[in-house]
């Protein structure tokens, strides 16, 4: 958790997309690393305010010493995103803007210990809140086939995963499978030799995705977090996974007036669960200039809506 000149992603467009009133009160909902949210606070005014969440605790420590300079105008809670109604300082139409980057950041890829990589041979964790939740050894030791078929595709894109399954299942019943060796190991023959490294990533990605149940929690969270701001409050989503960012635009143009209906049909509906406005009509890519600097930005999507 050393990394802390980490590089905030799409970080200029956020500032441009986000900050409509810099006195305003954000809410930073997955903090990491902090890297997002001291180039909020530098563009705040004094009167501005920001509030700090993330689900891991290492991290969320870092972030605090990271801005600590800022200490009077942000405060920093132990939470998930799906869970911000739960913090004290976070009210119904109180926020002028959320800012939500989803995924792992390299930070955690690259802690020893948790398990996210396949670089390191670590316990089956993979949760993000350390302190709750079912860990990526008890996951992958218990799960049905089918669950198991289901994940490989929807998060992984696995065409055909039965052969995976079958060995998991199969190797499981010999012994338990307790390390990141154990579960690359049991599998990294079925991979093509240039595609392994890939096809493991691959892996790892879907039972972390599953064991945080982070779909989930997206899902939950959108409608909650919508209610959180005021009118012309604006709600920034960097995803890095097709599931997500799906997700997030089929939210919002549910939601939104431009929604794609026909002019008649939106002018009736007018006020009926209509909450949002696009902000951004498309998925806003990083730049080549950026890519070249932060290669993690290669596969993020910024979308952002405004509510109405």
């Amino acid at each position: 958790m050393s990394e802390i000149l980490h590089l905030p992603v799409l970080v200029e467009r956020v500032l441009e997309l986000l900050l409509t009133n810099r006195s305003g009160r954000y809410l930073d909902g997955t903090c990491g690393l902090g890297g997002h949210a001291e180039s909020i606070l530098k563009e705040l005014t004094d009167e501005g305010k920001l509030i700090c969440i993330d689900r891991d605790v290492k991290m969320l420590q870092v972030a605090r010493n990271r801005l600590q300079e800022h200490s009077d105008r942000v405060s920093f809670h132990h939470a998930s995103y799906d869970q911000a109604g739960n913090v004290s300082e976070v009210k119904n139409s109180t926020l002028d803007g959320i800012l939500l980057d989803l995924g792992i950041c390299s930070a955690q890829l690259d802690d020893d210990v948790r398990g996210f990589s396949y670089r390191f041979d670590a316990p089956l964790d993979m949760r993000f809140d350390q302190q709750s939740g079912t860990t990526a050894e008890e996951y992958v030791n218990s799960v049905s086939s089918e669950e198991l078929s289901t994940i490989l595709r929807s998060y992984g894109d696995f065409v055909n995963p039965r052969k995976i399954v079958e060995r998991i299942i199969s190797r499981r019943k010999q012994s338990p499978l307790r390390s990141v060796g154990d579960l690359v190991s049991c599998v990294e023959d079925l991979f093509p030799r240039k595609q392994k490294n890939k096809l493991t990533a691959r892996l790892l990605q879907c039972v972390r995705i599953a064991v945080n149940g982070e779909l989930d929690k997206l899902d939950r969270a959108l409608p909650t977090l919508v209610e959180f701001l005021k009118p012309g409050g604006r709600l920034a989503v960097i995803s890095y996974h097709s599931q997500e960012d799906r997700r997030i635009k089929r939210f919002i143009r549910q939601s939104s007036r431009d929604s794609g209906l026909p002019p008649e049909i939106e002018a009736c509906m007018k006020g009926i669960g209509l909450t949002l406005r696009s902000v951004t009509r498309r998925a806003v890519k990083a730049a080549d200039k950026e890519v070249r600097v932060n290669p993690r930005a290669r596969s993020a999507r910024l979308r952002v809506a405004e509510r109405v």
